[in-house]
């Protein structure tokens, strides 16, 4: 495993540690929301190669956490970008 890896899943299983004493499921949602909101999109690239190629190193809660899922798009993206990034959502301010 590469340094870049062993980074990502050290990262990625100090999420799981967090999340270990929520049930197993909300654990797995938490993780994934969580990974989904703050990391990068290269970072989350970088973590689905991992998984793909086995997700040596990562706790079974993350693997869990994106067991059949892609890691996607940052929910909070729409919620921080300027409207060149999101097109103009309207106000009714004013």
């Amino acid at each position: 495993m590469s340094d870049k890896e062993e980074k990502l899943a050290r990262m990625a299983n100090g999420i799981a540690d967090f999340f270990r004493s929520y049930p197993a499921e909300e654990a797995r949602a938490g993780i994934a929301d969580h990974i989904r909101s703050f990391w990068t999109r290269v970072m989350r690239d970088e973590l689905h190669q991992l998984i793909a190629h086995g997700g040596g190193g990562l706790d079974p809660l993350v693997l869990g956490a994106f067991s059949g899922k892609t890691l996607g798009e940052s929910p909070i993206l729409k919620e921080t970008g300027g409207p060149d990034e999101v097109g103009q959502l309207g106000s009714d301010a004013g």
